[in-house]
């Protein structure tokens, strides 16, 4: 169960840090989660209707949500493996 747990925990990580190498460095630059993550983001502000000026605070609060969505998974699939 131990093992299965730890597995859990690295395949977590690696996920994670495969999402940050297609995010970053590959020439394509779309990682799996970190789009899933924006796009949600831009869709809940047009639902939302927000006035131009909050909209354009999106970006930036999708970029910062993603690197801590990348902290977040890395610290818990690295705590689950311990």
């Amino acid at each position: 169960m131990r093992a299965l747990v730890s597995l859990i925990g690295a395949a977590l990580v690696m996920i994670t840090l495969r999402d940050l190498f297609h995010t970053l460095w590959h020439p394509t630059r779309h990682g799996g989660l970190s789009r899933l993550v924006m796009t949600a983001l831009w869709r809940t502000a047009r639902r939302l209707r927000t006035p131009g000026r909050v909209v354009g605070l999106v970006g930036p609060l999708a970029m910062v949500t993603v690197v801590g969505m990348w902290a977040f998974t890395v610290v818990l699939g690295w705590a689950v493996v311990y």
